[in-house]
């Protein structure tokens, strides 16, 4: 199962770095980049995230809001956005629940049970707008998906 580009993004309801329960209702009336990466603390998610870190604002800016997805659980989550001052929120799929409605869960022969790095933008109204799959350069992603908010929001 996954999602594509005019579907309604699947309802959600996970735990935040906070403690807190997000669901997909509280980011209404703003655009929305979910960001699905396989593992907290490793190389490419931690410079993925470092980036989105970096350009937060400039989302915010846009009315657009930045969630990372994984199956770590919520303290892992907690240590490893305290570790790289993370200021956006983490959510916990530790059943896989949300990355196989998104058709981001897989199962690796070498770690089992994983996530592949996809990222899917939002619009306000949680219809699916753009996806990026397949990405190879999880340090400069973030901004490709900047660039493309910036340019839709200019429309």
């Amino acid at each position: 199962m996954s999602i594509e580009i005019g579907d309604s993004c699947p309802s959600f309801e996970l735990i935040n770095t906070s403690g807190l329960k997000k669901k997909l209702e509280d980011y209404s009336g703003k655009l929305l980049v979910i960001y699905f990466y396989p593992k907290d603390n490793t190389p490419g998610c931690t410079r993925e995230s470092c980036k989105f870190r970096d350009i937060y604002s400039k989302f915010n800016e846009l009315n657009c809001e930045v969630i990372g997805v994984s199956a770590d659980n919520n303290d892992s989550h907690k240590k490893f956005s305290s570790n790289f001052n993370l200021n956006f929120d983490l959510l916990s799929d530790t059943h896989y629940k949300i990355s196989k409605e998104f058709g981001t869960f897989f199962i690796s022969e070498q770690f089992g049970n994983s996530i592949k790095r996809e990222t899917y933008l939002i619009d306000e109204t949680g219809i699916l707008i753009e996806t990026w799959k397949d990405i190879n350069d999880p340090e400069n992603h973030p901004l490709e998906v900047l660039k493309f908010v910036q340019n839709r929001v200019k429309t």
